[in-house]
């Protein structure tokens, strides 16, 4: 999996607290993007899928609070991070039912559906809300929950 960052105590991205992971890699590259250093598919740091979902589960219950769990970018839903991100919130609903699994995506949900895609199935079945559309810096709206632009949506999937 290729990790931009990850976030053991994020307040933003989600509500109450979350543990976020940044993949790298993103062809959207939105002009403003506030992440654009997760654009490069060789940047980032390539680490063991099993090592990350071991962080990432002990950081959600780190000292005894349980966070919610949220994935950005780069692009998590981009063909080449597919695959990681299934395996990824697949393991994180089976260990922690209860919490709420944010993702990311500069895609439209109606785009991805119609992919007929068995890892973004997987993804779909597995988070509570997904952030869809890219972000365009002329719609720049810093006052929405969640988007930075009025044209994301939020979308309740579970």
């Amino acid at each position: 999996m290729k990790v931009a960052g990850i976030n053991k105590n994020d307040a933003v991205n989600g509500k109450g607290y979350s543990v976020s992971l940044f993949l790298q890699g993103c062809p959207h590259r939105c002009k403003g993007c506030f992440n654009s250093d997760t654009w490069d598919f060789d940047g980032g740091q390539d680490i063991n899928n099993s090592d990350v979902i071991e962080e990432i589960i002990d950081a959600i219950q780190d000292n005894g609070i349980i966070r919610n769990f949220s994935v950005l970018g780069g692009e998590p839903l981009c063909p080449e991070n597919r695959a990681d991100v299934a395996e990824l919130v697949v393991a994180i609903r089976q260990s922690f039912p209860e919490i709420a699994i944010y993702a990311w995506t500069g895609y439209l949900f109606e785009d991805l559906k119609d992919e007929n895609d068995k890892d973004l199935e997987s993804i779909f079945d597995n988070i509570d809300i997904l952030i869809d559309g890219p972000y365009k810096e002329d719609e720049r709206d810093i006052t929405l929950p969640l988007r930075g632009s009025r044209n994301q949506r939020i979308i309740q999937m579970n």
